[in-house]
Protein backbone atom coordinates (compact mmCIF):
# COMPACT_ATOMS: atom_id res chain seq x y z
CA UNK A 1 0.00 0.00 0.00
CA UNK A 2 1.94 3.04 -1.23
CA UNK A 3 1.16 6.18 1.19
CA UNK A 4 0.85 9.36 -1.03
CA UNK A 5 3.68 11.73 -1.15
CA UNK A 6 6.40 9.14 0.13
CA UNK A 7 9.15 8.38 -2.02
CA UNK A 8 11.72 5.13 -1.87
CA UNK A 9 15.15 5.65 -0.49
CA UNK A 10 18.13 3.64 -0.17
CA UNK A 11 20.51 4.51 2.65
CA UNK A 12 23.89 3.27 3.68
CA UNK A 13 25.04 3.51 7.09
CA UNK A 14 27.45 1.53 9.11
CA UNK A 15 27.61 -0.31 6.29
CA UNK A 16 24.55 -1.82 6.54
CA UNK A 17 22.00 -0.97 3.91
CA UNK A 18 18.22 0.38 4.13
CA UNK A 19 14.87 0.97 2.03
CA UNK A 20 13.38 4.15 3.26
CA UNK A 21 9.95 5.48 2.42
CA UNK A 22 10.09 9.36 3.02
CA UNK A 23 8.90 12.37 2.64
CA UNK A 24 10.52 14.99 0.42
CA UNK A 25 10.97 17.36 3.60
CA UNK A 26 12.05 13.83 5.72
CA UNK A 27 15.03 13.25 2.94
CA UNK A 28 16.08 16.59 2.38
CA UNK A 29 16.61 16.89 6.36
CA UNK A 30 18.42 13.54 5.69
CA UNK A 31 20.63 15.00 3.32
CA UNK A 32 19.12 12.77 0.27
CA UNK A 33 18.85 13.38 -3.40
CA UNK A 34 17.20 11.81 -6.05
CA UNK A 35 20.27 9.63 -6.76
CA UNK A 36 19.19 8.07 -3.53
CA UNK A 37 15.59 7.02 -5.13
CA UNK A 38 15.30 3.84 -5.61
CA UNK A 39 15.41 2.88 -9.24
CA UNK A 40 17.67 6.13 -9.94
CA UNK A 41 20.60 5.04 -12.53
CA UNK A 42 24.00 5.33 -11.04
CA UNK A 43 27.18 5.66 -12.68
CA UNK A 44 29.46 2.58 -11.86
CA UNK A 45 32.85 3.67 -10.60
CA UNK A 46 35.59 3.42 -12.66
CA UNK A 47 37.58 -0.11 -12.71
CA UNK A 48 41.59 0.45 -12.11
CA UNK A 49 43.22 -1.41 -14.22
CA UNK A 50 45.45 -4.09 -12.90
CA UNK A 51 48.85 -4.00 -11.38
CA UNK A 52 51.10 -6.03 -12.81
CA UNK A 53 52.36 -9.12 -10.67
CA UNK A 54 55.78 -9.79 -10.70
CA UNK A 55 56.49 -13.51 -9.93
CA UNK A 56 59.05 -14.44 -7.18
CA UNK A 57 62.43 -15.78 -8.97
CA UNK A 58 62.87 -19.34 -9.55
CA UNK A 59 64.94 -21.29 -7.44
CA UNK A 60 68.09 -22.56 -8.64
CA UNK A 61 67.70 -25.93 -10.20
CA UNK A 62 71.42 -27.13 -10.47
CA UNK A 63 72.43 -28.82 -8.01
CA UNK A 64 76.06 -27.58 -7.52
CA UNK A 65 75.47 -24.26 -5.58
CA UNK A 66 72.18 -24.38 -3.33
CA UNK A 67 70.12 -21.17 -3.27
CA UNK A 68 67.78 -19.88 -0.84
CA UNK A 69 63.71 -18.60 -1.41
CA UNK A 70 63.13 -14.70 -0.79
Amino acid sequence: MAMAGLKTYTVKANGNTATLRLSDADAKARGLTSADLVGAKKSAPKAKAPAAKAAPPPLNKSRTAPTKAE
